[in-house]
This record gives C-alpha cells, sequence and structure tokens, in this order.
C-alpha cells in the first residue's frame, strides 16, 4: 500500500500544527490537540504490525508514548519509529523541521528515497538504515549541517533495497558534514577508488570517529590522506575490493579501538605495529588470501578482545605471549598456515568464549583448556594435532557449546565425560586415531547433545548402547570404525529427532525385519533425511524405509542384498541414492522417479537386460560394472543436460557413440570402456567436449578410425585412455593443447606413427602408454624440448623403436629421481570438488598384465620392452630412486649389466632377458632388498652368478641361456669360486671353512627360527604375517584383493563417502 500525496499532506499539516501547540504548551505536557495530531499520524501510516504505534492512545501524555522524546518544555525532539514494519512511500518530510532525532530504520517503505528529508536542519541523528528506500541518496541530506550521526547503511539479509551515491557522489555528499562523528554507510554503491573516498572522506569530516562503509564497492589501496583522520576509533571497510598493503599509519590512529578490513584484497604483510596497538580491541583481517603476517611478541595487559585472521596467509609458530590477551573473548585463525604447538598460555585467557584454529599445522599435543570456563566453541579442525585428549577436564567447562577436534591424529580413548555435558551441542572428533570402546557410559548422559561425529577413526568393541539414551540428538555418524555386533534398529525408536544417521563401514549386522514396533507406536526414524548403512551386513531392503518420506540420501551399497530394487525406493524427495555392490538383477515396476534425483549410483551389481532410464536432473550417473546390454539412445542428450558424470563401464553397450552427447556442455567425466561400442570416435569428443571433459576414457571396445586432430586450445583433459581398441592413424598434433594431460594411454592399437615429441607442452604427464602398436623410430626427440618432470609410468613395450635409448628425455623424468619417503601415498587422479575419479593403468610385471586400479604417486615404472633399441643401458637410470620395476627385455641392448642398478633401492622387478648383455653379474644387484623378480635369460653373461646373495634365491629361468654363466641356481657348475673379499691373513695349508656357505646356512637356520617357526606354531602370528603381505600386494594390485569382487570404484566423494 503506497501512501498518497494527500495522506502525507495532512500527516505534515498534524506535525506542524502539533509542534506549534507544543511551543506554547506548559514544559512537559502534552496538549489534548497535538495528542490528536500524533494519532492521526498513527491511522495515516500502513502500521498494522507496529507495537509502538499501537500502544498511542488518548489516556496517555503524548510525551510518554513509546518512540516519542520530548524536550524540558515539552517539545517533541525525537521520533523513533524502528523495526514497526510500517510500509508505503513517503514523498515529503517539510514539516519535520523541528526534529533533532530521527530513527525510521528497519522498516519496509519500499520506495524512493525522498528529498524532503533535507528540511529537517535540526537533525543531529539521523538513522534510516534499512528502511527499504531505495536508489540515489538525495543531495538534500548533504544541507543537514548539524548531523553528528548518520546511517543509511543497507543490508542484504534484511532488505532488498539498492542505494547508491552517484549524484552527488561521496566528495559532494559529505562536504557540508563537517561536524559527522559517525558515518554508516554500508551496502551503498559508491564504487570509488582508493584515492578518490580516502581524500573526500580526510578533506571534509576532520571529527570523524566512526567510518563502516562495507560493501561499498570500494576499490584500490588506501590513500596515505586518510591518516588526517586522527580522530577515529572504528573502521570498518569489509567486503570490498580495497588492495595494496594494508598502510602502517593506521598505528597512528591513538583511539583505534576496532578495525575490520576483511574480505578484500589486501597484500603484503601486516605492520607489526598494528598487532601492537595498545588501544585496539577489535582485530579482522579475514578472507584476504594475499595477507601476509605472523606475530612476534604481546605486551603484558594487551587490549584486545577479539581476533580474527582466518582466509589469510599469516603463518609461524604461535608465541607464549599469546597468555597476555587477557581480556581475549575471541580469537579465529582457520585456514592460514599457523604452524607448531599450540601454546600452554592460552590457559590464561580465562575471558575467551571462541576458539578456532581449524585447517592449519598445528601439531603437537593438545594443551588443557581446564580453566576457560566461559569457553562456549573450541574448533581445531584439521591440523597435526596428536596425542591424548585427556589433557582437559571436559567437565569443567559448563558452558562449552561445540567441540571440533576432527581430522587430526589425535588418538587414546574418548572420553565418557562428553556424553554427559550439560551445555554440550555437537560434538566432532571425525578422523582421527582413537581407539578402544566405551563399555557402559555411567550417570546420566547429556539432554542437549544434538550431534556426535565418530567417524573414521579406530574405534572398536560392542556398538555403544549408550546413544539410544541421549534422546536429543539429531546427528549420529559412526562410520568407518570396528565397531561389531548385532543393532536391533528398534533401538533408535526413542530418537525421534534424528535426522542424520551414518553407520556405514563397520562390522555391524543391522536387523532390520521390521517395519515398525507393536501398537502403541512412533514410525521409526520419522526424521531421517540422511541414512547410510552401507556395508552393514544387510541381506535385503529395509522394510522400514518404505516410512521415510522426508528421506533425500539413502546409501545402501556394499552389502549382500539379493533380487530387484523395489518400486519403493524412488522416494518422491530423494537426491542421492547409492545401491552399488550389492547383487541386484533388476527393477520392480512401475518405476517412479524422483524428479529432484541428482546422484544415482548402481555400480557394480548384475543389472541387466535394456538401462532403463537417466534421470532428466542427473549429474552423477554411474551404472557400471553390470550385464546391462543395450544401445545408448541417440537422444541421451535430452536426458543428460546437466549430468558432469556418467559412466556406463563394464557392461555390454553396443553400436556406436552417438553424436547428441557432445550437447551437454558441462560434462567432466565420460566413462564407456570396457563395452562393445563400434564405429568411429564422434570428432566433437576432441572438438567441444575436450572444453569441459576433464576424463575420456573408452578403452577395451571395438572402435575404429583415427583420433580426430581437432583438439581446442583450451582443451581440459586430464585423462585420455583409449587403450585397446582398432585405432590407427597417428597421435593428433592437437593433443600438445591439453596442457593438463596426466594420464595418455593409447596402447594396443593400430597407430602408425614416430614418438610423439609434439607432445612437449603436456608438463603434467604422469602416465604414457604406446604399448602394441606400430610406432617406429628413434625417441629422443632432438631439437623439441621435451621435458615430463612428473613422469611415473611409461610403457613403450611392443613397437618398432630403434636406436640408442634417450639419455637426454630420460633425465627430465625427475619424478623418477625422488626418493622422499610420503606418509600416505597419494593417488593419480581427475578431482572435481569433492568428487574424485579413479584412474588405472594396465602394466606388465613378471609377464603378467595387472591392472593397477589405483596409481600411486609413488609407484614408478620403465617398460621398454620388445623393440629395437641397442647400445649400452643409459647411466641416469641408476639416478631413478623411486622406480619399482624396470623392463628392458627383447631388444638388442649391449655392454654389461650396469653395477649402478644396484642404486635402485625401491626396485621389486628387474627384466633384462633377451638382449647381448655381456660380462659377469655384477654384486651390487645384492643391495637390491625388494627385489622378487629379476630375468637375465637369454644374454651373453659369463661368470659366477654371485654367491651367498639374494640374487641365488631366484630360480634357474632367471639366468639360463647365458652360455658363459656358471653357479648355482643353474646346474652348470664353475671350475673354481671368485676370489673372496675376505681378509687372507687367516687362511692356510690345512681345511679351510666356506664362510660364503656358512653364512648361507647360519641365515637359513636364523630364517627358520625367527619367522617360519612362529608361522608354524603360533596362529596369531600367522594371521597376521598373511595380512600383512597381502595387505602389500593388495595396496599396488587391488584387483588381485577377492574383496573388491571383480568391481573397480571409479569414483569417490573424498569427505568418505563414495558416490
Amino acid at each position: 500500500m503506497r501512501i498518497s500525496l494527500v495522506s502525507w499532506f495532512i500527516f505534515s499539516l498534524y506535525i506542524a500544527t502539533f509542534f506549534c501547540m507544543a511551543a506554547l504548551s506548559v514544559s512537559g505536557q502534552c496538549q489534548s490537540h497535538q495528542q490528536e495530531l500524533l494519532l492521526g499520524l498513527k491511522y495515516s501510516l500502513v502500521s498494522s504490525l507496529s507495537e509502538k504505534l499501537g500502544k498511542w492512545n488518548q489516556g496517555t501524555d503524548c510525551c510518554s508514548w513509546d518512540g516519542i522524546t520530548c524536550d524540558a518544555s515539552g517539545r517533541v525532539i525525537g521520533l523513533d519509529l524502528s523495526s514497526q514494519s510500517i510500509s508505503g512511500e513517503i514523498n515529503s518530510s517539510n514539516s519535520l523541521f523541528r526534529l533533532q532525532q530521527l530513527n525510521l530504520a528497519h522498516n519496509s517503505f519500499i520506495s524512493e528515497f525522498p528529498s524532503g528529508f533535507g528540511n529537517l536542519t535540526n537533525l543531529s541523528y539521523l538513522k534510516l538504515s534499512n528502511a527499504g528506500f531505495t536508489g540515489q541518496i538525495p543531495v538534500g541530506i548533504s544541507y543537514l549541517t548539524k548531523l553528528v550521526t548518520l546511517d543509511l547503511s543497507v543490508s542484504p539479509l534484511f532488505t532488498p533495497a539498492f542505494l547508491k551515491l552517484e549524484k552527488p557522489d561521496l566528495k559532494l555528499f559529505v562536504q557540508n558534514l563537517t561536524g559527522l562523528k559517525n558515518l554508516y554507510l554500508d551496502g551503498i554503491n559508491i564504487s570509488a577508488n582508493g584515492k578518490e573516498w580516502s581524500q573526500a572522506l580526510s578533506s571534509s569530516l576532520p571529527n570523524l570517529q566512526v567510518l563502516s562503509m562495507r560493501s561499498c564497492y570500494l576499490s584500490g589501496p588506501i590513500s596515505p590522506s586518510l591518516v588526517k583522520l586522527k580522530s577515529l576509533s572504528i573502521i570498518r571497510l569489509d567486503l570490498n575490493k580495497v588492495s595494496g598493503p594494508i598502510p602502517k599509519f593506521m598505528a597512528e590512529f591513538q583511539n583505534l579501538t576496532s578495525l575490520h578490513l576483511a574480505g578484500n584484497n589486501f597484500s603484503g604483510r601486516v605492520p607489526e605495529e598494528i598487532l601492537q596497538s595498545p588501544k585496539l580491541q577489535t582485530l579482522d583481517l579475514s578472507f584476504n588470501e594475499l595477507l601476509q603476517g605472523s606475530f612476534q611478541n604481546f605486551p603484558p595487559n594487551a587490549s584486545l578482545q577479539s581476533l580474527v585472521l582466518s582466509g589469510t596467509d599469516f603463518g609461524g609458530q604461535l608465541p607464549e605471549s599469546m597468555g597476555n590477551l587477557g581480556q581475549l573473548t575471541w580469537i579465529e585463525l582457520a585456514h592460514c598456515k599457523f604452524s607448531g604447538p599450540i601454546p600452554k598460555t592460552l590457559e590464561r585467557l580465562t575471558q575467551l568464549t571462541h576458539l578456532d584454529f581449524s585447517y592449519n599445522n598445528f601439531s603437537g599435543p593438545l594443551p588443557s583448556f581446564t580453566s576457560l570456563r566461559n569457553l562456549t566453541e573450541l574448533i581445531l579442525l584439521d591440523n597435526q594435532l596428536n596425542g591424548s585428549i585427556l589433557s582437559t577436564n571436559w567437565s569443567s567447562l559448563p558452558n562449552l557449546v561445540s567441540l571440533g577436534l576432527g581430522k587430526n591424529s589425535f588418538s587414546g580413548t574418548v572420553p565418557p565425560t562428553l556424553f554427559q555435558s550439560e551445555s554440550l551441542k555437537v560434538l566432532d572428533l571425525a578422523d582421527n586415531q582413537f581407539s578402544g570402546g566405551f563399555g557402559e557410559v555411567k550417570g546420566e548422559l547429556s539432554s542437549r547433545l544434538e550431534t556426535i561425529d565418530l567417524s573414521h577413526n579406530g574405534l572398536q568393541g560392542q556398538f555403544p548402547m549408550f546413544v539410544f539414551e541421549i534422546q536429543g540428538l539429531r546427528s549420529l555418524s559412526l562410520s568407518w570404525n570396528q565397531f561389531s555386533g548385532f543393532v536391533p534398529l528398534s533401538a533408535f525408536q526413542k530418537l525421534n529427532n534424528l535426522s542424520y544417521l551414518d553407520l556405514s563401514y563397520n562390522n555391524l549386522s543391522i536387523d532390520s525385519s521390521f517395519t515398525n514396533l507393536p501398537l502403541p507406536f512412533v514410525p521409526l526414524f520419522p526424521n531421517v533425511t540422511y541414512l547410510n548403512l552401507a556395508s552393514c551386513n544387510l541381506t535385503k531392503f529395509p522394510e522400514f524405509v518404505k516410512n521415510l518420506s522426508n528421506l533425500y540420501y539413502l546409501d545402501l551399497s556394499s552389502n549382500r542384498i539379493h533380487g530387484e530394487i523395489p518400486s519403493w525406493i524412488w522416494k518422491p524427495r530423494l537426491v542421492y541414492l547409492n545401491l552399488s555392490l550389492n547383487f541386484l538383477v533388476g527393477f520392480e515396476r512401475p518405476l517412479l522417479i524422483s524428479p529432484y534425483m541428482i546422484e544415482l549410483d548402481l555400480h557394480c551389481n548384475q543389472l541387466q537386460g535394456k538401462i532403463p532410464f537417466f534421470p532428466l536432473r542427473a549429474l552423477y550417473l554411474d551404472y557400471s560394472n553390470n550385464n546391462f546390454s543395450s544401445v545408448i539412445p541417440p537422444e541421451i542428450d535430452d536426458f543428460l543436460q546437466f549430468a558432469y558424470f556418467l559412466s556406463l563401464s563394464g557392461n555390454n553397450i553396443h553400436g556406436s557413440i552417438p553424436e547428441s552427447i557432445c550437447n551437454n556442455s558441462v560434462l567432466a567425466v565420460l566413462d564407456l570402456s570396457n563395452n562393445s561400442l563400434s564405429g568411429s570416435i564422434p570428432q566433437c569428443l576432441m572438438t567441444e567436449m575436450s572444453m569441459s571433459l576433464g576424463v575420456l576414457n573408452l578403452k577395451q571396445n571395438n572402435l575404429s578410425g583415427v583420433i580426430s586432430d581437432t583438439f581446442p586450445e583450451n582443451c581440459r583433459l586430464q585423462t585420455l585412455d583409449l587403450n585397446q581398441n582398432r585405432l590407427g592413424g597417428k597421435v593428433p598434433k592437437t593433443l600438445a593443447n591439453c596442457r593438463m594431460l596426466e594420464v595418455l594411454d593409447l596402447g594396443n592399437n593400430h597407430i602408425d606413427d614416430t614418438f610423439p615429441c609434439h607432445l612437449n607442452s603436456t608438463s603434467e604427464l604422469r602416465v604414457l602408454v604406446l604399448r602394441s602398436n606400430n610406432f617406429r623410430g628413434d625417441v629422443n626427440c632432438r631439437g623439441n624440448n621435451v621435458a615430463w618432470p612428473m613422469l611415473q609410468i611409461i610403457d613403450l613395450a611392443s613397437n618398432s623403436f630403434t636406436g640408442k635409448l634417450p639419455q637426454g628425455l630420460l633425465m627430465t623424468w625427475k619424478s623418477m629421481k625422488a626418493n622422499k619417503v610420503e606418509p600416505y601415498a597419494k593417488q593419480v587422479r581427475y578431482e572435481l570438488g569433492d568428487l574424485y575419479y579413479q584412474n588405472s593403468v594396465t602394466v606388465t610385471m613378471k609377464g603378467l598384465e595387472l591392472e593397477l586400479v589405483k596409481i600411486l604417486t609413488i609407484f614408478t615404472t620403465v617398460d621398454l620392452s620388445s623393440n629395437k633399441f641397442e647400445g649400452h643401458i643409459p647411466e641416469v637410470i641408476g639416478d631413478f630412486k623411486a622406480l619399482y620395476l624396470l623392463n628392458l627385455s627383447n631388444n638388442a641392448l649391449t655392454g654389461p649389466v650396469p653395477s649402478f642398478l644396484g642404486n635402485l633401492p625401491k626396485l621389486e622387478a628387474l627384466d633384462l632377458s633377451k638382449n647381448h648383455l655381456a660380462g659377469q653379474i655384477p654384486l651390487q644387484l645384492e643391495n637390491l632388498n625388494f627385489l622378487s623378480f629379476l630375468n637375465l635369460s637369454n644374454n651373453e653373461l659369463t661368470g659366477m652368478i654371485p654367491l651367498g646373495t639374494q640374487i641365488q634365491s631366484f630360480l634357474e629361468a632367471s639366468f639360463e641361456n647365458n652360455a658363459g654363466l656358471c653357479g648355482r641356481p643353474l646346474e652348470v657348475q664353475c671350475n673354481s669360486p671368485p676370489t673372496s673379499k675376505d681378509n687372507p691373513s687367516n687362511s692356510g695349508t690345512g681345511n679351510r671353512v666356506n664362510w660364503n656357505f656358512v653364512s648361507v646356512e647360519i641365515g637359513f637356520v636364523s630364517g627358520i627360527g625367527a619367522v617360519i617357526l612362529p608361522l608354524i606354531f603360533c596362529k596369531r602370528w600367522r594371521i597376521r604375517y598373511y595380512k600383512f603381505t597381502d595387505g602389500v600386494v593388495y595396496k599396488f594390485f587391488p584387483k588381485l584383493d577377492p574383496r573388491n569382487r571383480s568391481c573397480r570404484t571409479i569414483s569417490h566423494w573424498t569427505p568418505g563417502r563414495r558416490l
């Protein structure tokens, strides 16, 4: 409803007459006539929701009415109608000229900014923040020369209004407001650079004390002219684009108590003087990513009460002098680069209520927080803290509401007192190394605890049944632990508020064989929206899921569920469904797919027939490793308009790849591998799709033709796998445009080309497979400056490459030379936000082809076998300290077996067979402690196989067809053993002990005593040994792991849930 000009005229008349009468009235007494005028004002406004106006009535003195302020003579000098939900349009204000204070903030006028406010020349206080006015701020405001406080700020959280200072601009707007002390212009579009707004303020507002211009589209560095504002005590410039360093002169503001510069583009190092400013109480520099700094020493009795530096480049260690910040109540240092221990002196900060050190590199034990009785939030997520958390008496923190210690390395037991806190609502101990069980938690449990996250630990024992007594619980995550036992879901009946439940990946057996409890009953999990029961030994679909009408996330993967997918599983609000790694064979009809379904994972089942549907709004679809047999629909683009992940691999999909699939402009992962697709690869996959695709996997099909040479300049491919097809032609020249390429697998095709030296710009390349094609020529790449420093797997086997091994090219493979120990082996994978796609590659080891379903960055192989390479083995290979597999077999290499091969400490397989290598086997090979496969057969080696070394543990086949070679394990005996390296001074003419043989026997007997006997007689030792050795093998060759059931997980959500 809008207030008309007539209504506003009557309103103005009421106010004018009222003020005239007030001048003649008895001091402090409101005359009846002016009271009627105020009541007329009340009825002229749209104010049905106003509490203040609702209390205005004729029975009381108007000077006592809420929102009215009178002076000693009874004259109204103040009007406060803030937060009264008043709406309408104000067109004039010319009769409010006697007011000194006016507050219309937080209303809903939703109109152009009225110009009449300029007539209120007696105003010293004007607050119109979030009043609903829009458009240009009128010039009349700048005529209010008596103003001390001006607040025109706008917050998008409270009002959709948009204000701007354009005509007049900021300079003209403030030029007459010389008495202004408090200026609030937050959210107003000022659009000025640093020099403009700094000089505008410093030249006109010499007495300014409070400057608040958040989110005003300010830019550029702060001008030195701002130093003139000596009286500044509060500066708020958050959420702009102010850049450059923070000026040192800000430390010269002797009255500065609050400095807010968050969410800008500041860079450089923060002046230490600002951090040491004696009166500074609040400092917020957060979310300036390029802003650097560190803490030196804080003086005793420092004034800081709030310190917020999250999202900056601050780092270093926290000084012990942090304990001097005795008045500190709030500290946030999240997402920085701090390291080292957390100072024990923090226990002196007894006023502290909020501490957030998350996402840093803090290490060492957890200090005691027992003395911080005012603490409400303690967040230390994602650091490197370790040890026990028992240093703090958690029951002594009566106000603690949120405790976040997740993603660290804490160990030991979880204190039961955490579940008995009278204040705690959120408990996050996920992703640590806690162990042990809970047993019985004695005493009364918390009534306020709402969130418990103990996932990704080593907790064990029986399921903690006490959680069923925490009746206020809303979120419970116990996934990825070692809890065991039988859990009846009926026990959750008490948790009526539960909305999030994750019990996945334990050793639990879930009983879900009921629908509801006997009458009178309450439906099980009435409020659950997120349910994850993956790997819970389920054998059928839980019936109670039928009643979960609000369910949006359901994960029943990695169970033993057989049969058809029931039709009731497709909940109307279901967004995410994961039924992978089960034994499902089909779909119950009718299929009523949720219109909101965006993530669907059915991989690794036994689903067959035609693919029944593609959800219209799907972002993620994984139908891989089933028995689907159909063609890809020609109109597939109609179903996949929003999909960024599609995998149909491991089925019997036949026919051709429809070109319509290229109409999806957001697809990032396309995996159609291991099917029966035929025809050519659509050119648009290279021309158009490679601008969005990060992964294109078409291996193990029957595709033919050539690879289109149309990769665009902005190609984004990281993985291109075309292995095992019938592709011919050459390696496309434009593939060099894919500068982000990490995995290139063109093996087992009919490509007829020379070595792809033109890929010199793909410096991120980690895996290169050209095996079993028709490549020819040398691989020296002279003049192409080819450098692949990240290369870790190269397979050129079974081609017709010639010439010498490329010493220059080999020298650029820096990843082969790295010998660093990584505590957690990283993987070569394509990452897209929280999702990652798992790359795989096939390697040949011990004559067998094995698929690496996880490519670890520490795993390096070189396979140049079955070519026509000649000459000596290059010396640079001796620098490949990270090499695991080396295969140079079936070439024409000459010279000796190099002794520098003994310098490869991680080498596990060495194949130099079928060459022309000569000379003796170097003794240095005995240094290869991890060597499990050796083949030197079919060469021209001579001399004795070194005695008493690991080399003699290999079979005869490893050395056969070397005419001059002798000694065990060959049947050919040598005439005399090689000269002993031992000191000959002990030799005599009598019987001599051959210590080489003795050392072998001693080693054999010691091995029997230390290893074999415990394996025979100790069952526990035997189980542990087999688990360890199997684990080592499965780490590199997961496909051998029977637990994988021939299914390969190709994508994950990094927080731990698989998508």
